[in-house]
């Protein structure tokens, strides 16, 4: 089994020991050493700070986890929005009626971006309680039908006829049984109000066998039967076959006048019934008739949403579209409206963008503190090292007392560079500034300094100069630095070339050199020796 390999990390707990360990030492061996003891001990308090913020970085609300989550949650969203205005495909749930609103049925079907769920009731009032009581989003309802005011609702296109029909040669006073629907349904419950209208309510005996009718194609129309009243939808092959028996039987379609009556109904609308338009031979009615169209609603539960209101509004949009809404002639008006559109896109992923970017901004604002706090630290170590120089000192105790304060502003270097290193490591979002890379540079930089200082002590000069002056105390100096101090004090802009002396070949003396090689006589030992 090969051992789970660990990501190598730093731990400030060895940082904070490291830099105890070498306050420790400043105290025990370089007391006098003041400056180089404070920042020492605040090398140590910014390693504390930093576990602090570590800790402070874990927690699900810390800072600088919004600007991920804000450009997350902007991103999800945009897209979201983008699915719900464009793609989903919303589902209600809708009462309608079981035999009547074919028309509504159809329109229901063909609707787009929506998806309806049909629940078939046997009338309006049960669609309309259903709707009241939550069970169900949606639900046409007829007109007559008392709707809580509290219901939003909207008049659908397809309305349904009133269709008025006597025995023939029975007089509308006379009139006593009376053939409807199922009883509180819409065509009895608008029978009611007619009824009521005409001062017949107390006369009149309402025998619900509509459905029966309808249904059974043997069903006998008897004869104690004086009129037909129902709201019905035309257009279905059943209520015209209902319709053809019911003339076949003798009743003849009539008028429900109300005259200036209707306006306390508002959901009557007159119409007029042509010759000839429920039959195929254009034989029934035989005349034109003036009758009542009865407005149906679409009724939508309470606390249904503002979206699913505006989708249920949009639910009689199923019908074909025409050549002309399809068009699209190139204009000024219409390349405005498309970069529009774009410019608004744009400017929704910019202003999300400026937003991370200000999070972002936010987040370095807190730890800026932390790193100028750092870069200072740099600063003073680097002006408590440049006042110890190794070089030219002979004194040895001066000598390795210098050493080491050098050799601790390295190791305290290279502790801040590392607590800078874990900032980073606890936060990858400073990766993308230069703050935790500028105290890396910093600190590079001065530690190769100190450590050329301590190289250039470690050089053994082998060539050591003649002793300045006379007695014990003459200093001794190498020949690199007299011939240093030789370059400072002469003319500097002389070149080294310039500055070796010109050779120039002597003319041949033999009287000379007999002399040279006999020697002086005022020369004892018969040396030549050079002229003073």
């Amino acid at each position: 089994m090969k051992e789970k390999s660990e990501r190598l990390r730093l731990k400030s707990q060895g940082i904070i020991q490291a830099a105890e360990a070498i306050t420790a030492r400043v105290r025990d061996e370089l007391p006098a050493h003041g400056g180089l003891q404070a920042a020492a001990n605040r090398v140590v308090a910014t390693a504390k700070e930093a576990e602090t913020v570590s800790r402070a970085l874990r927690r699900p609300l810390s800072l600088h986890r919004f600007p991920a989550v804000f450009l997350a949650t902007a991103l999800c969203l945009l897209l979201g929005w983008l699915y719900w205005r464009f793609f989903l495909v919303s589902t209600l749930t809708l009462a309608i009626p079981e035999r009547d609103a074919s028309e509504l049925r159809q329109l229901v079907s063909s609707a787009k971006r929506l998806k309806f769920r049909l629940v078939a009731t046997p009338g309006s009032s049960e669609s309309c309680d259903k709707v009241a009581a939550g069970s169900v989003d949606l639900a046409f309802v007829q007109g007559g039908i008392h709707i809580p005011r509290d219901l939003p609702r909207l008049e659908t296109p397809s309305p349904e006829l009133v269709l008025w029909m006597t025995r023939e040669g029975k007089p509308q006073e006379q009139i006593r049984r009376v053939l409807t629907s199922l009883p509180h349904e819409g065509s009895h419950s608008v029978a009611q109000r007619f009824f009521a209208d005409w001062g017949m309510s107390d006369q009149v005996e309402y025998v619900h066998l509509w459905r029966d009718l309808a249904d059974d194609t043997d069903f006998a129309i008897t004869d104690d039967l004086d009129a037909v009243f129902v709201v019905k939808d035309p257009a279905t092959e059943k209520t015209l076959a209902t319709l053809q028996r019911l003339a076949d039987a003798g009743f003849r379609l009539q008028s429900p006048w109300l005259g200036v009556r209707v306006q306390n109904h508002p959901y009557l609308r007159p119409a007029s019934i042509p010759a000839g338009f429920l039959s195929r031979d254009r034989s029934f009615p035989p005349e034109a008739v003036e009758s009542y169209n009865v407005a149906t609603f679409l009724v939508a539960r309470e606390g249904l949403t503002p979206r699913l209101l505006h989708i249920a509004a949009h639910v009689f949009d199923g019908k074909p579209v025409s050549i002309a809404e399809r068009e699209f002639a190139p204009s000024a008006a219409n390349a405005s409206e498309i970069f529009q559109g774009i410019e608004a896109f744009l400017g929704i992923l910019v202003y999300i963008g400026i937003a991370f970017l200000g999070l972002l901004g936010l987040e370095m604002f807190t730890y800026r503190k932390r790193f100028h706090e750092l870069n200072s630290l740099v600063s003073l170590l680097s002006m408590l090292q440049s006042n110890k120089d190794l070089i030219g000192v002979r004194n040895p105790a001066t000598r390795g007392e210098n050493l080491l304060y050098l050799s601790l502003c390295s190791d305290l270097l290279g502790l801040v560079s590392a607590t800078s290193g874990y900032y980073a490591q606890e936060n990858a979002s400073l990766v993308f500034n230069n703050l935790s890379e500028m105290i890396h540079l910093r600190c590079d930089n001065l530690k190769i300094n100190i450590q050329l200082k301590i190289l250039h002590a470690l050089i053994d000069l082998r060539k050591e100069a003649p002793l300045l002056g006379k007695g014990p105390d003459a200093a001794s100096v190498s020949y690199e630095q007299l011939a240093g101090e030789f370059l400072v004090v002469e003319d500097l802009d002389r070149s080294p070339a310039a500055m070796e002396p010109e050779y120039q070949p002597e003319e041949p003396n033999i009287g000379q050199e007999k002399t040279s090689s006999t020697g002086s006589a005022d020369s004892p030992g018969g040396e030549n020796l050079p002229p003073d």
